[in-house]
């Protein structure tokens, strides 16, 4: 199980993606309603939108808009999409 306090103060978690260190801010309620309404508007585009919303580097955003995100690497997008969905289950187990 993951750190309970962690989830709970939304902590970052690092990752190390393809050698660089990357920080995934984790999903507040607020986010968890965004995804909900994004998903059901535009879910062609919600690992874009998580990658958009949750992927910092040195304490910035990597992508500053969405647009940004979806002109990105498709590949990579949908990998670190996934990195971000996996927080949204997170303290179900």
């Amino acid at each position: 199980m993951n750190d309970i306090r962690a989830i709970f103060t939304l902590q970052p978690v690092r990752i190390d993606w393809r050698g660089t260190p990357l920080d995934i801010r984790r999903p507040s309620a607020l986010d968890i309603i965004e995804a909900l309404e994004m998903s059901k508007s535009q879910p062609e585009r919600m690992y874009a939108w998580f990658v958009f919303r949750h992927l910092e580097h040195a304490g910035k955003p990597v992508f500053p808009t969405i647009d940004d995100a979806l002109a990105a690497d498709g590949h990579a997008i949908v990998e670190l999409g996934k990195e971000v969905e996996r927080l949204y289950g997170e303290g179900r187990d």
